[in-house]
């Protein structure tokens, strides 16, 4: 069989380089995220960094979204950071951002138990087609405790604005003194792989009701880039579900990481349940004798350090048998 070759003159060669479009994008970006440590005991501060690189170069104007779920898969944190020059928006901008009370008027200051009020302006800026937008907020206490999360999801129409309108609980054992609330304007969760249309946006504002106030934002409030690098912190609630925790992060051209964190009680309650039963006995017992290396080790279980289950890790379960979390 004779095949004839396309000319670089053919509709032949032409309709081969559409398709090849089609069929081979160019999304090269690649995404790495991890913590500083693998577990985390109550009131921690949790650090996460990664890099976005391009053809193994670091991306120096990129954002990178990051999400966290807990055990239950319940939002826990949702920021948008830059891997060094923020970008200008793409496809959909952030118009306006402050707290405010109940009527909309720009507020700044909030009481421990009440509720903190903010409003979000943002507008497309595709002049053609309809825009999938997930409005995501995260507040933070003076410590860095991020003591609340809310969205909002909606297609948006070119050219089209939207103003979202929301409130927040404030805790009663929230620190006082300078907070902050941020929002990030995406496509959809990085969880589903969605990645941010433009910077995050900030609004500062004090916790007020007793209790000493900090002078300044605490570094868990705030985040580093350059060169491609990013790196983020925060802490969860007092009542924040035990367990594993898992990370999703993503960014533009389908750069897309996932990691974990095991938050603890105390690191003799294995089974993360906030009560030492005869549960974490079992655990124990059945990984006696287990070593550094063996196809079943589990490192949460070696609670010495030591790289062998023996009596000594039973011996720390017992001690703490019966304890609870309340």
């Amino acid at each position: 069989m004779n095949l004839k070759r396309a000319s670089a003159s053919s509709p032949l060669f032409f309709l081969i380089l559409i398709f090849s479009a089609f069929i081979c994008p160019v999304y090269a970006d690649e995404l790495v995220i991890s913590t500083n440590k693998f577990s985390y005991g109550l009131g921690a501060t949790i650090n996460v960094h990664g890099t976005l690189t391009l053809g193994g170069n670091p991306v120096t104007d990129g954002l990178v979204a990051v999400q966290v779920e807990d055990s239950l898969g319940d939002l826990q944190y949702i920021r948008v950071v830059p891997t060094g020059t923020p970008p200008s928006p793409w496809k959909a901008r952030l118009v306006e951002f402050l707290s405010c009370d109940s009527q909309g008027n720009p507020r700044s200051s909030f009481n421990r138990g009440t509720l903190a009020y903010f409003v979000v302006t943002v507008e497309s800026l595709d002049p053609i087609l309809e825009r999938p937008v997930t409005i995501a907020l995260n507040l933070f206490d003076s410590v860095g405790v991020s003591i609340g999360v809310t969205y909002a999801s909606l297609s948006l129409g070119s050219g089209e604005r939207f103003t979202f309108f929301t409130s927040m609980s404030i805790p009663n054992d929230a620190f006082t003194g300078p907070a902050i609330c941020t929002v990030g304007v995406l496509t959809k969760w990085p969880k589903e792989e969605g990645y941010p249309y433009c910077p995050e946006g900030l609004a500062e504002f004090t916790i007020i009701d007793g209790g000493s106030q900090s002078a300044s934002l605490p570094s868990e409030l705030t985040s580093t880039s350059s060169g491609g690098l990013f790196s983020l912190s925060f802490k969860l609630p007092s009542v924040a579900e035990l367990g594993r925790y898992s990370i999703y992060a993503s960014a533009r051209y389908n750069a897309w990481a996932n990691t974990t964190f095991d938050y603890f009680w105390r690191l003799t309650d294995l089974d993360r349940n906030g009560e030492i039963n005869i549960r974490d006995i079992t655990m124990v017992g059945m990984l006696f004798g287990c070593e550094l290396g063996d196809p079943n080790w589990n490192p949460e279980v070696d609670l010495d350090d030591n790289n062998v289950i023996d009596i000594r890790d039973i011996t720390k379960v017992a001690m703490d048998f019966g304890k609870t979390r309340t």
